[in-house]
Formats: structure tokens, C-alpha cells, sequence
């Protein structure tokens, strides 16, 4: 017993770095205003540079999850680990003539190397700790969100001592070692730990797994996909512009960088409260406390300047860091650990839906300079996952599940 919790401890130790170094390409609002600066660019040549990674995060999750059961969980990270390393590194030698392959580099390779990475290490945890899904689902993720804050000022730093080339450089090899040994130690524990583990929380009768295609025939599927669509809705429209917002409401670039900043604080507090809080209120009930919350912070934002404006981006980012953390657990809960990482992975199609449809959306009004009217379509879209949501639960309910 005391050898397999070192193996616990060591694992969750391992797969808490690899989540903190690859949540690092949330960080784009830092990276961006340098990186065009210094190639000479407009901003609305990459302007969609943040929501293609996003797509490709997703897929990455998909991809990764459906090899989870043919292949070792090690060698799964280990790849994810190095493509999120060298599309780091490749973005570093990106010629100033083509914006377009920063779209290949940091989107598409070190988005699909974050996913491998991401699915496999939240698969693995849940299994160690299945009965803790909640607590070990909000921690991982939060870890993820965590990044952004422990990990922006060194890149800020870096960016304005060392150049745009030489941070890429530095961080996809400090990074790629880091990664590449903690992924090492990544392994899921024996199916007979498992079940021991989880028999403590589930029934016999909630036991049975999911595959992606029964899941994908069950109405709770389509509620959680629509739910996240709509929720992550004002979280992607303001990410990419929170300093730019900040400088035209008349703040220094230091209350900027501090808007940010809170992002990653909210975004993590966020993903380790809300599961904790979902363990006594529910799931369901969680993520329509996060979808109300959100509608008034959308309201709030389109008035807000200062110390206010910093508040209502932290509450913005706490409730969809809120909702990144209990929607796994809830996906888990409903179809099972098993085929947990594929099957979060075709539910993360909502994210990459929602991060293109309002990318484009956010491009636009950015453009145009009035975030005004889709702050208020941000509110208004959080009406549907809570409907969503009160329909699911009702539903879960006379089948005998509660969520």
C-alpha cells in the first residue's frame, strides 16, 4: 500500500507540471502585441491565432483519447509534449512575410500536442483518484489555468528584455525537458485499484462505460455540448482583447497586464471551487450559478473601468474556468471513466465550436471598436444553459441519476 501511494503521489505531482507548462498557450493576449510589433503585423492577421488553437486543443483531446486504450498513457504524453514543444520553437524562426504560419506553429501543433497531453493526464488522475473525481478533476484543470498566472510575468519579462525569437526558443526547450521527464511517470493504476477506488462513490448499477458513439446517442450529451457553446461565449470574446480594452478605458499598461494576470487567478480558483462546490450542490446547479454570474459580469464590463473593470474580467473568467471544471466530472459521471478522454474530447468540440464562432465575432467587433452590443449577447446566450441544464437535470433525475 505505501508503494502504490508514492506511485499515486508521484503521478499527480508529474501530470500538475505538464498541465501548468502547456496551459502556457492560453497566454496569447501576452504573446500577441509583441509578436505583431516585432514581424510588423496587423493585429487582425492573426486575429485568430487564439481560437484555431483552441480547435486543434480540442482535436488533440479526441485523437489522444481514442488511443488511450491501444497505447501506453507514457507515450501519449510524451508526443503531446514534444509537438507543444517544437510548435513553440518553430513559431520562434516564423518569417515576417507569412503571418498565416503562426496558425500552423503555435495553433495547430502546439494546440494538438496540448490536447494529447491534457486528455491523458486528466484520464490517468481520474482513474487514481476515482473516488475524488470532483477534487482531482478541479485541481488538474485548475493547474491548467495556473499557467497564465505564474507564467506571464516571466514571459512578459523575457519578451521585453530577450526579443519575440529567443522567448519561443527559451521556452519551448526549458519546457520540452520539463515535460518530456515529468511525462515519464505518467501511468494509469491497475483496473482492479480502479474499481476498488470508484466502488466507493458508485453504485454497482453506474458503473457501465460509455463508448463515444453511445454517447453521443443520449440527450445529456447534447445538453452539456450546447451548454458549453453558449457559456464560453463571453470568456473567447474578451480573452484577446482584455489589455487592448484596458488601454482605451484610460488604464497603464500595468493595470493591463494585471487584467491578464486575473485571468489565470479566476480561471484556476474558478476550476478547483466550482467542483468542489458541485460535490454538495450538484452539477447541474454549479454550472447555472456560473452561467448567471457571467450574464452579470457582461453587463457589468460594458461600464466598467479600473479596479472594476479587473473584477468584472475576474468574474468572467472564474465562471468559465468554473465550468471547464465541472463539466469533465460531469461527462465522467454520466459515461463513465473508461472512455472519459475521447469522450470529453467529442464534448470539447463545443469549446472549439464556440471559440471560432465568437473568435470571429470578437475579430469583428475588435475591428470595429464597440464591444457594447455582443457583451449583451453574451448575457443574453447564458439564458440557454441554464434551461438546458434545469431540463438535464430533471431528466437524470426520473431515470435515477442525480447531476
Amino acid at each position: 500500500m505505501d508503494s502504490i501511494k508514492r506511485q499515486k503521489i508521484i503521478v499527480l505531482i508529474a501530470g500538475l507540471v505538464i498541465m501548468l507548462c502547456v496551459g502556457i498557450l492560453y497566454m496569447w493576449s501576452v504573446f500577441q502585441p509583441y509578436v505583431v510589433e516585432f514581424h510588423g503585423w496587423e493585429s487582425g492577421q492573426v486575429a485568430m491565432t487564439s481560437s484555431i488553437m483552441i480547435a486543434m486543443f480540442v482535436l488533440g483531446n479526441i485523437v489522444g483519447g481514442l488511443f488511450q486504450e491501444k497505447v501506453s498513457n507514457r507515450l501519449i504524453t510524451i508526443v503531446g509534449c514534444v509537438m507543444f514543444s517544437l510548435g513553440m520553437y518553430l513559431t520562434s524562426l516564423l518569417p515576417s512575410s507569412n503571418p498565416w504560419l503562426i496558425y500552423l506553429t503555435y495553433s495547430t501543433l502546439s494546440g494538438l500536442g496540448c490536447g494529447f497531453a491534457y486528455c491523458t493526464v486528466l484520464q490517468v488522475l481520474q482513474k487514481w483518484f476515482a473516488a475524488q473525481t470532483g477534487l482531482i478533476t478541479g485541481l488538474t484543470v485548475s493547474f491548467f489555468g495556473l499557467s497564465v498566472v505564474i507564467l506571464s510575468p516571466v514571459a512578459e519579462r523575457l519578451l521585453s528584455t530577450l526579443g519575440v525569437p529567443a522567448t519561443f526558443e527559451i521556452l519551448a526547450v526549458v519546457f520540452a525537458v520539463i515535460t518530456i521527464v515529468a511525462a515519464l511517470f505518467i501511468h494509469k493504476p491497475t483496473q482492479e485499484y480502479y474499481m476498488a477506488e470508484a466502488s466507493k462513490v458508485l453504485r454497482p448499477d453506474e458503473f457501465k462505460q460509455f463508448t463515444a458513439r453511445e454517447m453521443l446517442r443520449t440527450p445529456m450529451y447534447w445538453c452539456i455540448t450546447g451548454s458549453m457553446i453558449l457559456s464560453s461565449a463571453a470568456y473567447l470574446v474578451l480573452v484577446p482583447f482584455i489589455p487592448t480594452l484596458a488601454l482605451s478605458r484610460g488604464m497603464d499598461s500595468t493595470m493591463a497586464l494585471a487584467a491578464v494576470m486575473c485571468t489565470g487567478v479566476a480561471n484556476a480558483l474558478g476550476r478547483i471551487a466550482a467542483p468542489a462546490l458541485s460535490d454538495k450542490i450538484g452539477r447541474s446547479t454549479t454550472i447555472i450559478v456560473c452561467c448567471v454570474l457571467s450574464a452579470l459580469a457582461c453587463i457589468w464590463i460594458i461600464f466598467a473601468t479600473g479596479v472594476a473593470y479587473i473584477a468584472a474580467v475576474f468574474l468572467i473568467a472564474m465562471t468559465y474556468g468554473g465550468t471547464s471544471g465541472v463539466n469533465p466530472v460531469m461527462a465522467t459521471e454520466l459515461y463513465g471513466a473508461k472512455n472519459s478522454a475521447t469522450n470529453y474530447g467529442f464534448v470539447m468540440i463545443s469549446i472549439a465550436i464556440s471559440s471560432i464562432l465568437f473568435g470571429r465575432i470578437a475579430s469583428a467587433v475588435g475591428n470595429a471598436g464597440d464591444f457594447t452590443p455582443v457583451f449583451v449577447a453574451c448575457a443574453l446566450v447564458c439564458v440557454v444553459p441554464v434551461i438546458l441544464m434545469t431540463w438535464m437535470r430533471r431528466f437524470c433525475a426520473r431515470h435515477g441519476k442525480k447531476i
